[in-house]
């Protein structure tokens, strides 16, 4: 039996059952087929200026050679042209670095602050935005970060697609974001950082109980609800990453917001030559935090 896909109700894409297959047929499990509406649907979507018709280009794929025809990121960096660097002190995988070198990457970050905010409002200017509009987190600062979310969609390249595997880059490349100098054909990184800068401003506007930390033993302790040097404890997801945190002095479970990785998140999946939707919105978490969702009770 054919039937709509649940996903997407009576659109051109279909499963078939295969307990309701023909007699002496092979059994196969539910498959999802891409019809031929889909495929001229997806390509008229694609314009010969490399282009989708949302206005966001796309990184073509050369059939002849394998490979596209550029690294989005390299792209992106290229668009920033003069985007000023911001380069940690301390690079890699944030579990590696000693607690030291965390805590002067922490003060590095923390000193820089104001400037680098200064920095990606001037550059948002040129676009037409106002990035100093999100300073308060308030309702005009929610609604020109919807303002800056939807002109990043349609300044952020498409990763090229893969006729055998779709998007082979699902993930967002954090091994790169950690280790990366941030500059030059990574310097797109820079203004993912500051980006997170700004959105966490606007948090903290909302709410001061939040502020920038590094997620060391204790409070990873809190994240994982296992207490340092206990042998059922595992490293979070977020140990010796620098996040937004909300004040737990009081015992409460704590609040710890990966703000750079869920920006990074947030671009990557912007790329993605699917279309498919991004779960998150620029700016990350404010309206939920101004909806008091993460208040103490």
């Amino acid at each position: 039996m054919i039937s709509p896909h649940p996903a997407t109700g009576s659109k051109p894409s279909f499963i078939i059952h295969a307990a309701n297959r023909p007699a002496g047929d092979t059994i196969i499990p539910d498959l999802q087929i891409a019809t031929m509406f889909d495929i001229f649907d997806w390509l008229g979507r694609r314009t010969s200026s490399g282009q989708d018709r949302d206005g966001s280009s796309v990184v073509r794929l050369d059939v002849t050679s394998g490979e596209t025809s550029g690294d989005p990121y390299a792209l992106l960096s290229a668009r920033l042209g003069d985007y000023p660097p911001d380069t940690p002190l301390h690079r890699g995988d944030q579990r590696r670095l000693t607690r030291e070198q965390r805590a002067e990457n922490l003060a590095q970050f923390l000193a820089r602050d104001a400037e680098r905010i200064a920095i990606l409002v001037s550059w948002l200017a040129r676009e037409g935005l106002d990035g100093a509009a999100m300073l308060k987190g308030d309702d005009e600062a929610l609604a020109e970060g919807r303002r800056i979310d939807a002109w990043l969609a349609g300044w952020v390249p498409k990763r090229a697609f893969d006729p055998m595997r779709g998007d082979p880059e699902v993930n967002a490349p954090r091994a790169r974001w950690f280790a990366s100098d941030r500059a030059g054909a990574d310097v797109v990184f820079s203004f993912v950082s500051d980006l997170a800068r700004l959105n966490a401003t606007a948090i903290t506007a909302a709410d001061p109980l939040f502020s920038w930390t590094v997620v060391e033993d204790a409070l990873d302790a809190a994240i994982t609800g296992h207490a340092v040097g206990s042998a059922r404890r595992e490293p979070s997801d977020r140990y010796g990453h620098l996040c937004l945190v909300r004040d737990f002095s009081d015992g409460s479970v704590p609040v710890v917001l990966d703000m750079p990785l869920a920006v990074l998140d947030l671009l990557h999946g912007r790329m993605s030559p699917l279309g498919l939707p991004v779960p998150a919105e620029f700016p990350i978490w404010l309206p939920e935090i101004r909806s008091g969702a993460y208040a103490r009770q």
